[in-house]
């Protein structure tokens, strides 16, 4: 379990609090989160805010694992998740709606708490997360939601550039296998569908 020893504001009104320092946060919409919420279902680590009149569920996680998380965390979720904050740059602050730990419903934002929920644990698991979250928006928006992963630089390559090349990713890599990359870094290899 996850406890960093921070716990939601004791005043009786949400209060915006700015991500990347005790916490990042990842958001998605509502129809995501609800597809997520039977995988996280029992997860004490796993509680969210919800606001219902923006139409979004909200986590927070560790601080630095927005953005120094492995690639298929979150990059790979764009644009269907978004991880605060953006980038190191102070210029850059999000912040976040964050509701008293007391505040379980209404209209307005407020916990949503997964079976068991002592409120010691408003940290999520960031593995976990990342995986309910990849299986929700799959749900919501079809296997091909996913961002991919080009196998030679690593980067997000958008479907609409995305090749399956024959060849190898790195150099000391010597068997060549079937393999999806940018059309520029497959360069060399063998494209299935090309002569």
């Amino acid at each position: 379990m996850i406890a960093l020893g921070w716990t939601p504001p004791p005043c009786h009104h949400p209060a915006l609090l700015p991500a990347g320092r005790q916490w990042d946060a990842i958001r998605t919409s509502l129809p995501i989160a609800t597809r997520a919420f039977p995988y996280l279902h029992g997860a004490e680590t796993c509680a969210s805010i919800i606001d219902r009149r923006a139409h979004t569920a909200v986590w927070l996680i560790p601080p630095g694992q927005a953005t120094n998380a492995p690639w298929e965390w979150w990059q790979r979720l764009s644009p269907h998740v978004a991880a605060f904050p953006l980038a190191p740059e102070p210029t850059h602050i999000a912040y976040i709606g964050v509701p008293p730990a007391a505040r379980r419903g209404g209209p307005g934002i407020h916990w949503r708490r997964p079976n068991g929920w002592t409120g010691r644990y408003v940290v999520a698991d960031t593995e976990l997360l990342a995986r309910a979250l990849a299986a929700a928006v799959t749900s919501v928006h079809g296997p091909d939601a996913l961002a991919r992963q080009c196998r030679v630089c690593r980067q997000t390559v958008p479907h609409t550039h995305a090749v399956t090349a024959i060849g190898t990713p790195n150099a000391t890599d010597h068997r060549p296998r079937r393999l999806i990359a940018h059309r520029d870094c497959a360069r060399g290899m063998t494209i299935e569908g090309q002569p």
